[in-house]
């Protein structure tokens, strides 16, 4: 399990623009992604994958 102060250091180094810490960050919040990817109860791949691109292209913008 991550500590708070590890979560922050990847958090920053993935705002910064490291691909390797964006990547750790979108597979923690994996489960939480898919959970909002369904509409009408069923699964939408589209929807999943524009959750991910908007958290990749948004994430330099989080102030900590």
């Amino acid at each position: 399990m991550m500590n708070k102060k590890d979560f922050h250091l990847i958090l920053q180094s993935a705002i910064a623009g490291s691909h390797k810490d964006l990547e750790a960050i979108l597979v923690m919040y994996e489960p939480l992604i898919v959970k909002y990817s369904y509409i009408d109860g069923k699964y939408d791949e589209d929807l999943h994958q524009y959750i991910l691109i908007r958290i990749a292209l948004k994430i330099s913008k989080f102030s900590i």
